[in-house]
Order: structure tokens, then sequence, then C-alpha cells
């Protein structure tokens, strides 16, 4: 009986863990949220949509907070969003915004815009403007398009996707181009199962560190950016990665700011705005239209 009593108490403790460490990255999630509206100001630029994406992700984004980043993201689009992956990030951010159209800057499209980048189904010479147009086309319901994907699935290199938008681009592969290239695809509609995702999975899960999470080009420390997106490939690919989400929360200071790494805080903007997006358990784009706006 005693035995008995010993595996049911076991079971339950089981059972309860999983939700209590999604409660526990969702905790953190919140801090690191907190911080970024008090760090960043509504601005016109990339870090700033970055923070509005992160604000959404964790759910503190009041209506009129995201009116206001909206509008000032809107009016600092037209010197901003010059590149696929510049003008993809206004578009992911605007969406979150959920304030006024995704799709226009003023009288600026940034589909139209967007969409001018590309050709042949490349957005740009870099896998985060690729990444990051396919992201932004699918948020707004607009794409991307096979040609598009084929060139992404197409890049892949020995083990994982490397910074250039070719096999052969003098880079080795890296935890955050795999990362960008997974969830971009996976966005794409390319199932969980396609054998170029896997195969990059198996490439990037090979890359972490002896921590538990990731870094960009090297295994001694955890970096803040690798892991988080390391952590919302996961996601993205049916599963968890709680190792990575450990590492991730011990990077955590107080006040609620990520750092860098564990001994170096580098940028606590940049390093908060990938972590609260991973702990939230979202993978981008947070959000996806219904439908696709129409022109402005």
């Amino acid at each position: 009986m005693k035995s008995t009593i010993l595996l049911a108490l076991a079971l339950v403790a089981l059972a309860a863990a999983p939700t209590a460490a999604r409660a526990s990255d969702a905790s953190a999630a919140r801090a690191g949220a907190a911080y970024l509206s008090q760090a960043v100001r509504p601005g016109g630029d990339g870090m700033a949509a970055d923070a509005l994406v992160a604000l959404r992700a964790a759910g503190r984004l009041p209506a009129a907070e995201a009116s206001r980043r909206a509008r000032a993201l809107r009016a600092g689009a037209g010197s901003y969003a010059r590149t696929a992956g510049a003008t993809g990030k206004v578009i992911l951010a605007l969406a979150a915004a959920r304030s006024g159209s995704a799709r226009c800057a003023g009288r600026i499209d940034l589909l139209a815009r967007l969409q001018s980048t590309g050709h042949a189904g490349r957005y740009g010479a870099t896998i985060f403007d690729q990444a990051l147009g396919m992201l932004a086309v699918h948020a707004l319901r607009a794409g991307p398009s096979a040609r598009a994907v084929g060139v992404l699935l197409g890049a892949r290199g020995a083990g994982g996707w490397n910074f250039n938008l070719t096999r052969s681009g003098g880079r080795a592969d890296d935890v955050t181009s795999t990362a960008m290239a997974i969830l971009a695809a996976r966005a794409a509609g390319v199932p969980r199962t396609n054998g170029t995702l896997r195969a990059g999975l198996r490439w990037l899960r090979a890359q972490r560190t002896a921590a538990g999470g990731f870094a960009l080009g090297r295994r001694d420390r955890n970096e803040a950016n690798s892991t988080a997106l390391a952590i919302e490939t996961a996601h993205a690919m049916g599963s968890r990665d709680t190792r990575a989400a450990r590492a991730l929360a011990s990077l955590q200071r107080a006040g609620g700011a990520f750092q860098f790494t564990r001994t170096d805080a580098g940028s606590r903007v940049l390093a908060s705005n990938d972590a609260v997006v991973a702990l939230s358990g979202h993978a981008l784009p947070v959000v996806a239209l219904r439908r696709t706006p129409g022109r402005c």
C-alpha cells in the first residue's frame, strides 16, 4: 500500500513539473516585459519594433500603449524600413500592436515595399532578410510564395543555415541563422516532419553548451539571444526545451532585464526582447492576421 501511494505521489509530481516550469517561464517573461516597457520608449527603429512584439507576447501591451508605439513606429518607417529585414520587423510589430493597419505606415505600403525587395523568391542577401520577409508576409496573410520557401530550404548548409542566403557564403552555419530559418519555414506551412527542418533542428541541438543553452559560434557560455531563438524553434517544431529555458532564465537580473551572458551585460534591451518572446511560449510571428489588409 505504501509503495502504491509513493508511486502515485511521484506521478503527480511529474505531471505538475511541466506546469510549474511554464508558470515560472511566464513570470520571468512578464518581469522582462515590465523592464522593456520602461527601458524602450516608443520609436521608429528595430529595437522599438522588437519591444512591441515582446510586450504583446508577454500580454503586457494595453491598448493605449500599443497605439503610442504603433504611431511612433509608423512615423519612423520611411527612414528605417529600407531593407527586407527592417521592413519585415516593422510589419511584425504593427501586426502585434493591433492598432491600425499592419500594412500601412502613413502612405507607405509596407507590403509593396517588402515585395519590391524580393526577386525570384529571395528577400535580400541574408538569412535574416529572407526569414523576416517571409514571417512578415505570413503575418499579413500575403504569402510567402513557394519559391521563397524553396530558396530558404535550399540555403541550408552542411548542418544548419548561415548568415548569408547561400550554401557557399563563406560563413559557418550558426544557431541564430538556423533558428530564424526554421521559424520562417514553419510559419510558411512547411511541416514539422520535413527532412530539411528535422536535420537542421538536429544540428542546432548538437550545438548546445554544457550549461544547457546556446551561443553564436561557441559552446563555452550561454548567450541570451541564441538561447531564446533556440527555444522559439523548439516551440515551432512542437516541443519544449526545458534545459534552454532554465539557462535563459538564469540570465535574468533584478528589475526583470536579461543580459547577454552571465558575465557580460551586453545590450540588455536586445537580450530581453528575445528572451521575453521565448519564455512567453511564443514563436515568431507572435501575431498573424486573419486576412490581408487593404492597400494604403
